[in-house]
C-alpha cells in the first residue's frame, strides 16, 4: 500500500501558493485529528499551522503516539515548528528557520507565530502578521542597510506590544507611531518576499516530497505511545469486537446502546461497578457519590435526576450517578465492552445483531435531525431535556454522540420495525 502524505495546512501557505505533488491538504490540525486519519504504519503527517484558541490543540500525546506507531511525523513553520521543537527527542522531525529558532530556545511562545485569519472556507487568509514575521523582515532590512538598528528596534517593540488578533496592517502603522513610513517599508518587504513562516512551509513540502518517507529509528528517541482519552477512544472504535470481525467493538457497543431496551439497567450496573471500585465504597449509589464528593440529588425530580421510561424505578442517586459516570480523566464513559453491556448474550449474537442494523455500505446515512427523533421515539423521551436524560443513561455523553454513532445503522428498517404490527 502506497503510503499516504497528509500537511496541515492554513495561512501561511495561501491555497493559490501550495505545491502540486504527493501531499493532501488538510485545514490548520486540532486535536483529535490525527487519531481521526486513522494512520499506518510508513505514513507521513506534515503540521505547518494549527489552531489553539477556540479549539483544543494538537496535544503532544497525541504526536506521540502517531510516532510510536511508526509514522513519520515532521512540523514546520507555525505551531507545527513548535511542536517539532519540544518532541525532536522523541522522534518528530523539524525543518526551516523558525524550527531552528524554536530548538535553540529563542521562540518559545505560541502567539509569536499566531496570526488570526479567515476560516478554511475561505481559504484561510491572513489578517496578521505573526511577530516571528516581523522580526526576520526587519532583521533582514537591516541587513540590507534599509533601516537602521533604532528604527528596527522601535518596530520591534511597536508590533510586540500589539496582541497577535491586532498585528494588522493598519494596526502595525498605527502603532509605529512616528515611524509609520519604516513600518510600511516593512510590510511592503513581507509581501514582496514572503514571510519566513510561508517560505519555511514551501521549503518543508519541497524537501520532503522529494525524499522518500524515512522509517523511524528504534532507540531512545524512539517515542512510547502514552495513552490518552483520544489515544483511547480512538483505538476502541477500531478496535474488531473479536478476530477477524467486521464490526468494531465500539459499533457493537453502539448498537446495544442506541437499540437495547434494558441497556440503562446494564449501564447503570456498570456504572455502580466502577464507581465502587475508584472510590473503595460499596453499597447504595448515594454513598458512592458521597465517597467521591459529589451531593447526592437533592430531590427526585432534580434536573438529572428526574425520572424516564426506562428508569422510574431506580432511586434518583442511581439516576443521577448514572448518567454522570466519566472515567478518569472525565471524558470518556466506555472504552471497552464490558461484562455488563453484553450480559445475557454472546458476542456472536452481538455481531450478528449489529450486521443486520448496519446501514449498507451504498445508502447514505438519515439526516440528524431524523436520527434525533427517531431515538426520542424509540427511547419515549417526551421533551429536548428527556430525550438528553435518555442519551445519558444509556452512557452517552450527550445527544449529539448518539446521533453521531446512530447514523452507521439502517435507521429506515429499525423504523419499520419499530412500527410492524405485533403478532398475533
Amino acid at each position: 500500500m502506497t503510503p499516504r502524505r497528509i500537511a496541515f495546512v492554513g495561512p501561511t501557505l495561501p491555497e493559490r501558493q501550495r505545491p502540486a505533488g504527493p501531499f493532501e491538504y488538510r485545514p490548520p490540525v486540532k486535536h483529535g485529528d490525527l487519531f481521526d486519519l486513522c494512520l499506518c504504519p510508513g505514513d507521513q503527517v506534515l503540521i505547518v499551522d494549527g489552531v489553539y484558541q477556540h479549539f483544543a490543540p494538537i496535544r503532544h500525546k497525541e504526536i506521540l503516539a502517531q510516532l510510536a506507531r511508526g509514522v513519520h511525523v515532521a512540523g514546520t513553520a507555525s505551531l507545527g515548528a513548535l511542536r517539532a521543537a519540544e518532541l525532536a527527542d522523541f522522534g518528530m522531525q523539524g525543518l526551516g528557520q523558525v524550527y531552528a529558532e524554536a530548538r535553540a530556545g529563542r521562540l518559545a511562545a505560541d502567539a509569536d507565530v499566531a496570526v488570526l485569519h479567515t476560516d478554511d472556507s475561505e481559504g484561510a487568509r491572513r489578517l496578521t502578521e505573526a511577530m516571528v514575521s516581523v522580526r526576520q523582515g526587519l532583521a533582514e532590512l537591516l541587513q540590507a542597510r534599509r533601516l537602521d538598528t533604532g528604527q528596527a528596534a522601535r518596530l520591534e517593540q511597536a508590533a510586540g506590544r500589539l496582541h497577535f488578533t491586532e498585528r494588522s496592517a493598519a494596526g502595525l502603522r498605527h502603532a509605529a507611531g512616528p515611524d509609520r513610513d519604516a513600518m510600511q517599508l516593512l510590510l511592503d518587504h513581507l509581501g514582496r518576499h514572503g514571510d519566513i513562516k510561508t517560505r519555511d512551509a514551501r521549503h518543508a513540502l519541497d524537501t520532503l516530497a522529494s525524499r522518500p518517507v524515512p522509517q523511524p529509528a528504534p532507540g531512545p528517541g524512539t517515542a512510547e505511545a502514552w495513552p490518552s482519552s483520544y489515544g483511547r477512544e480512538w483505538d476502541f472504535e477500531h478496535r474488531p469486537l473479536k478476530p477477524g470481525s467486521a464490526v468494531s467493538a465500539r459499533l457493537a457497543l453502539a448498537c446495544l446502546q442506541l437499540f437495547a431496551a434494558d441497556f440503562p439497567e446494564r449501564h447503570r450496573a456498570y456504572a455502580l461497578r466502577l464507581a465502587a471500585a475508584t472510590t473503595g465504597r460499596t453499597g447504595s449509589a448515594g454513598a458512592i457519590l458521597s465517597a467521591a464528593g459529589f451531593a447526592p440529588a437533592s430531590r427526585p425530580d432534580a434536573h438529572l435526576a428526574r425520572p424516564t421510561e426506562a428508569t422510574a424505578g431506580w432511586s434518583a442517586d442511581e439516576r443521577l450517578l448514572a448518567r454522570t459516570f466519566r472515567l478518569p480523566p472525565g471524558r470518556l464513559v466506555y472504552q471497552d465492552l464490558p461484562a455488563e453491556a453484553v450480559a445475557g448474550t454472546t458476542l456472536d449474537e452481538v455481531e450478528e445483531r449489529c450486521l443486520r442494523l448496519l446501514l449498507p455500505s451504498s445508502a447514505q446515512a438519515a439526516p440528524t435531525a431524523h436520527r434525533h427523533a427517531l431515538l426520542r421515539q424509540l427511547w419515549q423521551a417526551d421533551s429536548d431535556h428527556g430525550h438528553r436524560l435518555c442519551a445519558l443513561e444509556r452512557g452517552f455523553r450527550d445527544t449529539a454522540e448518539a446521533a453521531r454513532l446512530a447514523g452507521a445503522f439502517d435507521l429506515a428498517l429499525i423504523s419499520r420495525l419499530l412500527h410492524a404490527p405485533a403478532a398475533r
